[in-house]
């Protein structure tokens, strides 16, 4: 479907875990059916694109103006062509200890892509959608900025400034989960159905139903 068609609704809800499962079932998801990737603690925002224009808002479907001008993040360079691209992902905001032992923050990480070249992947599958991302931003775990090299287990980097990719992990979710957690920037793991399609975001509950959250317990959060 064109993006264009579409476009006048304004916005696209990302697809976010609502259902939760504890870390003690794991291994019942464990068979082949379902992709694991990292649950950061930040904020969860949709990115539209065509390298010029550049809108950005949270999952509550408010504009983030000040985040449009970040010079941190290359938010227009995530357009291949000069159509429309719209990112998932988490911003990184909220200054929590990451593998580094530093404070992440001014990160954009991202975990989907909803429209690509100015078409609407209703329909495309998990695994075809982390396909393009992985063809454009090929997973690689280690970077050398102007201020450091930053190496991550649980983070791909880019070429792009401020922009990330969470991996993707095909099995092992329970020692997976035990390992990610030890580090405060991830709450734990989302598990989401390889072979999920996409449907359109009109709604927020939309695309809730193929995925799991599987977080730490902490005083304010508890299965």
């Amino acid at each position: 479907m064109k993006y264009e068609s579409f476009k006048k609704n304004g916005y696209i809800y990302p697809p976010r875990p609502e259902y939760k499962c504890p870390a003690a079932d794991l291994s019942k998801y464990d068979n082949g059916q379902y992709i694991a990737s990292p649950k950061y603690d930040g904020s969860a925002c949709v990115v539209f694109t065509n390298g010029t224009e550049l809108e950005i808002y949270n999952r509550h479907k408010e504009r983030l103006s000040l985040l449009s001008n970040y010079k941190e993040i290359d938010f227009r360079g995530l357009a291949q062509t000069s159509n429309w691209y719209v990112y998932a992902g988490e911003y990184l905001n909220k200054s929590k200890i990451g593998e580094t032992g530093i404070k992440e923050k001014n990160k954009f990480v991202i975990w989907d892509v909803l429209v690509w070249d100015s078409k609407y992947l209703v329909g495309a599958t998990l695994t075809e959608r982390l396909d393009l991302l992985e063809n454009i931003f090929p997973c690689q775990r280690a970077i050398v900025t102007d201020k450091a090299m930053e190496v991550y287990d649980h983070l791909c980097c880019t070429n792009l400034n401020g922009i990330y990719k969470a991996p993707a992990y095909l099995g092992n979710f329970e020692e997976l989960y035990k390992q990610i957690v030890k580090t405060q920037l991830y709450e734990g793991i989302v598990l989401k159905k390889k072979d999920s399609k996409l449907s359109f975001g009109m709604q927020e509950l939309n695309n809730t139903d193929w995925q799991l959250k599987i977080r730490r317990e902490s005083k304010n959060y508890a299965f």
